[in-house]
């Protein structure tokens, strides 16, 4: 390339060939041009490779990189990509998503009008392994307040965003349908602890990468977010479908936010009894609930006080607004 890229591109795949065109696809058809590709590959199986190669011939492709061994954390991928990047910002489009032509434009455009920010993501469509669109509202935009939102764009502080939406669950849930910039993740050695998760890695990364400036929200879905039928990672967690260690990361995260954020005594009672409601409803063996519930109690040193908080502020909420609730306290 003659010239360094305003955006690097990182397409982190793992036996996704049968998605591969579609994602390949969206990106160098995107309107915005000024990007160049990184493209892994995390010791594939099927046929990845070969498309890789294929696509590896246009000359917005500025790596190609296959690994002999597979890396134990897809986290890893995006570590290897930001290391190997040149741009100003950073995409990583995961290889089983696809998005709209003007999702890089409307991003770069939101990110270059707003020099304080270091994160800027949009809503995603969420669709199915045959591509067709699944009527999901992974974005939580079903409030009234969100759908006058539509179209619209919002900056918002980061710590805010972390003590008043990122405490309670993952908002940015899928990177695909994000762009940070680069000089925010430094070394990378502050995001190191991400890197070794499997499944909330992209939670804490994002928590510590919202503390680095302002955080976008674009109200326009854009982003093709895959659903697959047999996923039982994050998805477990969230329907309270899990064995006791899934929900160990979740402590980290947490623990973390605690530790590296000022959050207000009652809030932080109220997301504790909340997540302790979520183990003692979660779909496990006993054995598993106890372990899980000893494992955060050590981290997080919660205790029925906490329990008791959440269950009297959730009833309180029907009637008083303002209490502090997932609802109620995001932006």
């Amino acid at each position: 390339m003659d010239k360094t890229p305003l955006v690097s591109i990182i397409i982190p795949n793992f036996n996704h060939s049968r998605f591969l065109r579609e994602r390949l696809e969206s990106v160098f058809n995107q309107t915005f041009e000024d990007f160049e590709v990184i493209l892994l590959d995390d010791a594939s199986t099927d046929n990845s490779v070969e498309i890789l190669e294929e696509y590896a011939k246009d000359p917005r492709v500025s790596h190609l990189v296959v690994n002999k061994k597979n890396s134990g954390s897809p986290f890893r991928q995006w570590q290897r990509g930001i290391e190997l990047s040149q741009g100003k910002y950073i995409w990583i489009a995961e290889s089983d998503d696809s998005c709209d032509p003007d999702f890089l434009l409307t991003c770069v455009t939101m990110m270059k009008n707003n020099p304080k920010a270091v994160i800027a993501f949009g809503g995603s469509i969420t669709i199915d392994e045959n591509s067709s669109k699944i009527e999901i509202d992974n974005d939580r935009w079903y409030d009234k307040r969100f759908k006058k939102r539509q179209g619209e764009c919002r900056v918002f502080d980061g710590i805010r965003y972390i003590t008043h939406n990122l405490i309670w669950i993952n908002y940015i849930y899928n990177a695909s349908g994000t762009l940070f910039r680069r000089d925010a993740y430094g070394d990378g050695s502050e995001f190191e602890s991400c890197m070794k998760m499997r499944n909330a890695g992209d939670w804490l990364f994002w928590s510590i990468m919202a503390t680095k400036g302002d955080v976008i929200e674009i109200y326009r879905k854009l982003n093709r977010f895959r659903f697959h039928s047999g996923s039982t990672t994050r998805e477990g967690v969230n329907k309270g479908k899990s064995s006791g260690n899934l929900f160990d990361e979740d402590f980290i995260v947490l623990r973390h936010i605690f530790e590296n954020t000022r959050i207000p005594t009652l809030r932080k009672m109220i997301r504790l009894g909340a997540l302790m409601k979520k183990i003692q409803r979660a779909q496990m063996s006993e054995e598993d609930r106890k372990a899980a519930y000893l494992k955060g109690k050590e981290l997080l040193k919660y205790n029925k006080k906490d329990y008791l908080t959440e269950r009297i502020s959730k009833t309180l909420s029907n009637f008083i607004p303002g209490i502090s609730t997932i609802r109620n306290d995001r932006l």
